[in-house]
């Protein structure tokens, strides 16, 4: 069963009445996430994704039309909320290295989706909204926006590099062996190369981020 609470944070509840929040976060295999609870509901079949086999901005109405009756997964639950404390008995999230999460942004939601916003942009163009703050592409959020500055607040973080640790807890607390999921891999094959100059930048730009792995060390 699930839940949403004030912050619109998706909440589980198991067979033992247990309650389970998600904090997601865009970029750290979010959408990965929402088909890995999703099949923990036993409600995949009736959510559809195609975004691995088309980018978004290719999308049509027919595209659509074919899913007729089913939930898109990306609205399966929205990860677009700062960082809030919840009265939840457990809590968990995924975190990712802040380089490799720069540059899989850049590859998935400028590269291969085109999104509107950074649309066409060049790493370096990037780099230089992120450092003015507009993070008008809310892929490229700090983690510690959604994540808060400790994690220690939560009873479980995975991490993108290796899931295996967030995939049996999830599966101990609905008492199931699902095997965690990998999607939104649209881009993967572009070949991006930071130079010293634009890796420092990044590093400091996401610095809270660094902070933020480290509490949980």
């Amino acid at each position: 069963m699930i839940k949403k609470i004030r912050a619109q944070y998706p909440v589980f509840l198991n067979k033992n009445k247990q309650k389970l929040v998600f904090y997601p976060v865009k970029k750290n295999a979010n959408t990965s996430a929402k088909l890995f609870f999703a099949k923990h509901l036993g409600v995949e079949d009736k959510l559809f994704f195609f975004e691995d086999e088309k980018p978004r901005y290719l999308h049509t109405n027919s595209d659509y039309e074919k899913y007729s009756g089913k939930y898109d997964l990306i609205k399966f639950f929205v990860g677009e909320y700062e960082f809030e404390k919840v009265d939840i008995e457990f809590k968990a999230c995924i975190i990712r290295d802040p380089i490799e999460r720069f540059v899989s942004a850049y590859k998935n939601r400028v590269l291969y989706h085109k999104d509107k916003m950074f649309y066409n942009h060049s790493v370096d163009q990037i780099i230089a909204k992120l450092e003015n703050g507009l993070f008008e592409n809310n892929h490229f959020n700090t983690q510690s926006h959604y994540l808060g500055n400790n994690l220690k607040y939560f009873d479980v973080v995975g991490n993108v590099s290796n899931i295996k640790n967030f995939q049996d807890y999830i599966n101990d607390f609905f008492n199931k062996k699902i095997v965690f999921p990998r999607l939104q891999t649209g881009g993967g094959d572009n070949q991006i190369y930071l130079n010293s100059s634009q890796i420092k930048k990044i590093s400091k730009i996401y610095y809270c981020d660094y902070q933020l792995i480290e509490t949980s060390e």
